[in-house]
């Protein structure tokens, strides 16, 4: 390991005494967000789909590279995909009845909210450049922190008689795991200090999802508090982001 460890380090050095690097570069990107796999799959059975839609995705990166081929690269994403509200819901509603009786003629009865998936990244890693006359073509791989904002999906159920109410909630509003993202872009000089970008980038992270049962039991203006049941689920956030914007040279 000690032996790995010198190599990267010489591997470094290396690098930064032979380049003759570029000036820093920085870029605005933004596009579409598309969930894939069970982040998008919205069949109720399954408490580790994600329920996601096609969304949005707002980046904004910086480069030094450190000779004609090689860059270091930090990036700040954000990213926002809808829920679908009938797959989530049901999936709620099949936990609820478990718990309490429920008949349709009892529907009106029940108020279902849900945000969209939202999350930001703080990420960095390598870049490798092809630089040709007319365009250039990057390679990245990058690693860091991702902040998830869960849906605060929320199910009630009242009763006829108004003497108590079921409630299904989420009880991490937030989630930070490991963000791991592989992507290429191609970019097109506009001028010596603007370039033109459209990038494609594969984004994978996992995130936790509690949540929790009560029923509230009325008695006036009071009332007590059963816990019904609590658990978890991991999620899978993998989304294909596709981005255009503009590289500005300093």
């Amino acid at each position: 390991m000690r032996h790995l460890w010198y190599s990267i380090v010489l591997l470094f050095l290396t690098l930064s005494v032979s380049a003759q690097p570029e000036s820093w570069y920085l870029s605005l990107s933004m596009g579409g967000c598309l969930p894939i796999g069970s982040f998008a799959n919205a069949n109720p059975s399954n408490a580790e789909n994600g329920f996601a839609t096609r969304g949005f995705a707002l980046n904004l990166d910086a480069t030094y590279p450190l000779n004609a081929h090689w860059g270091i690269k930090g990036m700040v994403m954000l990213n926002s995909n809808p829920v679908d509200r009938n797959g989530m819901g049901t999936l709620m509603e099949n936990r609820m009845k478990k718990q309490v009786s429920f008949t349709e003629t009892e529907r009106p009865s029940l108020t279902f909210s849900v945000n969209p998936w939202m999350s930001n990244s703080i990420i960095f890693g390598p870049v490798y450049s092809f630089n040709f006359d007319k365009f250039a073509l990057d390679f990245q791989l990058m690693t860091g922190m991702h902040v998830a904002y869960l849906p605060n999906q929320h199910l009630i159920f009242s009763n006829l008689n108004n003497d108590w109410d079921y409630q299904q909630r989420n009880t991490n509003p937030v989630h930070i795991s490991l963000d791991l993202l592989a992507g290429t872009a191609v970019r097109f000089p506009i001028n010596d200090k603007v370039q033109l970008k459209v990038a494609v980038d594969y984004q994978t992270s996992r995130v936790k999802n509690s949540y929790e049962e009560l029923r509230m039991n009325y008695q006036g203006t009071t009332y007590t508090l059963d816990h019904l049941g609590s658990g978890s689920n991991t999620v899978s956030s993998n989304v294909v982001i596709g981005t255009v914007g503009f590289v500005f040279y300093l």
